[in-house]
């Protein structure tokens, strides 16, 4: 009768301990996929940095009356917008990304279509917009821990 005591605490403490370290690997993984989302959108912060500084280029060339064919770079993006989308848990942050993007995805179908004036005009509609979601977005990528 003993020995079937001792094997039922035994039972539970195994169990238990098996809980308690598959609890703990969740919370590694969690922590790794926060962090490497971080990282994402860090990049992505500068990728969007550098389609601002493109679109007030472009917002220049045609008060200046001159074309430029080029689009704002948008690869990073593409490339990891569906990890991004699985990893954040805050929908603001998504959208604000989202927000910035459409207007990004807009000026460049334009270019795309050869309507450089219009990409640059839509540019300057929204450059403010978009210049202000990004600073929300820097706001919220600083107070992921």
């Amino acid at each position: 009768m003993l020995n079937i005591v001792y094997l039922v605490i035994g039972f539970i403490l195994g169990l238990c301990g098996s809980l308690l370290v598959e609890l703990l690997k969740r919370q590694l993984d969690k922590k790794e996929q926060r962090d490497n989302a971080k990282k994402l959108l860090q990049a992505l912060s500068q990728e969007i940095e550098n389609g601002i500084n493109r679109c007030k280029w472009l917002i220049k060339l045609v008060e200046e009356r001159k074309v430029s064919f080029s689009r704002i770079y948008t690869g990073l993006w593409d490339s990891v917008k569906s990890i991004i989308t699985k990893n954040i848990e805050d929908a603001e942050t998504l959208i604000l990304l989202h927000k910035i993007y459409y207007h990004f995805d807009l000026i460049n179908f334009n270019m795309n279509q050869q309507r450089f004036g219009t990409g640059a005009a839509y540019a300057k509609d929204y450059i403010k917009e978009i210049e202000e979601n990004h600073v929300s977005l820097k706001r919220k990528i600083s107070l992921i821990r």
